[in-house]
């Protein structure tokens, strides 16, 4: 049902804009639309099943499921696929002056919407309204993180759909943004976020509700990042730094009965890059340490530090990680790219409580203790087509051993490997 509603929605846009003027532009009172988009189809085959999405075209890196009695890694098989889910298409919408300020606004959707069941479902991308002033501007709705892109679009140009994640904060979330201009090359951006379909996970079990994003939702407070941005001639400098909070149980039950929790988990991250693009050229160096990154898709977490077996009561620690990526892309209608990121973890600041021999964490694999990718590509462009291929070497280092509760880490690491071959054709419209 969910498929066909799709394809109703769709054909109904379509009639809509199909009388579109010239140049894909249809203009009603003072405001205008224009239909962007592209078709995206793609083959991979990887020689370790990993973890990802859509149905593997959005590899994250590979996953360890342990040994088979020859020794061998159960996960260490061929995959391969083909898919054009990740073909996408958006209006950008230009209004007319709004309260001194000059109006936008931009919907965008793509076809992984229920990625593991429903790939072809529609979903919402951004949906957001803009006004511009002559030295601020104020951003109210759903887009990327500023962490992902900073100033000026600099996030990693590559050939695969994980666009450098997990290196590279990947998230869309509601927002208020606002930037005001301190000087002709420098900006100062607030933003205040919710989580949306990239989440921090809690200790909830509600049924029929989706208690995906209850630990931000319960939490009453906004995810703040304040970023400070320098533009100047193909040049960019960014530096923000990042607070979260959340509540990861709103109700606990020990021996003395249930009670009502306040517990919040916070957490900090600092970011910073430089960008160079230009002629051929784009150049990207990014640097990010931070606490519990799960919502951006990136390793790590947070776990339970002390627990009082009367009230069920729990007080939390973060593993903190730092992840690192250079990306690097030459040429304009025949392109060579490269990129290498690597994400190291540094284990919890406190010691995690001992629950008869285990402890209780939250995150994205938080006790693998590092990843790296590296990744060259070609792609050839002409017109409105563009062709990439490239090959990806991913390799994470799994905890095995005994388990240390002071850092929440492991002894000893076993390493699993995948590589990776890709091709893409895209027509953009």
């Amino acid at each position: 049902m969910k498929k066909y509603l799709s394809l109703i929605f769709v054909l109904c846009l379509l009639s809509i804009f199909g009388k579109a003027q010239e140049n894909n532009k249809v203009s009603a009172k003072k405001s205008s639309i224009q239909l962007y988009g592209f078709i995206r189809s793609e083959y991979y085959y990887d020689t370790y099943k990993g973890l990802n999405a859509a149905q593997d075209n959005f590899y994250l890196f590979p996953l360890y499921k342990g040994l088979d009695a020859d020794g061998e890694h159960l996960n260490k098989q061929g995959i391969h696929g083909y898919t054009a889910m990740a073909t996408r298409f958006g209006f950008n919408i230009s209004g007319p002056e709004i309260l001194g300020a000059k109006t936008s606004a931009n919907f965008e959707t793509d076809f992984a919407g229920i990625v593991a069941e429903y790939p072809e479902v529609l979903r919402l991308r951004k949906a957001y309204v803009k006004f511009d002033w002559e030295k601020s501007s104020l951003l109210v709705g759903q887009t990327w993180h500023p962490l992902w892109n900073g100033s000026g679009a600099f996030f990693p140009q590559v050939g695969g759909l994980n666009t450098g994640s997990p290196y590279n904060p990947f998230n869309r979330s509601p927002q208020i943004d606002f930037d005001y201009k301190l000087g002709a090359k420098t900006t100062l951006s607030l933003t205040a976020l919710y989580e949306q379909q990239y989440t921090s996970p809690g200790f909830y079990k509600v049924d029929d509700t989706n208690d995906k994003n209850l630990a931000k939702r319960n939490a009453g407070i906004p995810e703040l990042v304040a970023g400070l941005y320098y533009n100047n001639d193909g040049m960019s400098l960014g530096l923000a730094g990042q607070f979260n909070a959340i509540k990861p149980i709103d109700v606990t039950e020990g021996t003395a009965g249930k009670y009502k929790s306040d517990e919040l988990n916070t957490s900090y991250a600092v970011m910073s890059y430089i960008g160079y693009r230009k002629d051929k050229w784009f150049f990207l160096l990014k640097e990010l340490v931070g606490q519990n990154l799960t919502n951006m898709l990136m390793i790590g977490g947070y776990g339970v530090k002390s627990y009082d077996a009367a009230t069920g009561a729990m007080t939390y620690t973060n593993y903190t990680t730092s992840s690192t990526l250079v990306n690097v892309v030459y040429g304009t209608k025949h392109q060579l790219g490269f990129f290498a990121g690597m994400t190291n973890n540094f284990g919890t600041k406190d010691a995690l409580h001992n629950f008869d021999g285990a402890a209780q964490t939250k995150g994205l694999m938080p006790t693998m203790k590092q990843v790296y990718r590296v990744a060259p590509y070609f792609a050839y462009n002409y017109k409105n087509l563009r062709f990439v291929a490239e090959y990806e070497i991913d390799s994470a280092d799994y905890g095995t051993g005994t388990f240390d509760f002071s850092d929440g880490l492991y002894d000893d690491t076993v390493t699993a490997t995948n590589h990776r071959i890709l091709l893409m054709l895209t027509y953009n419209f």
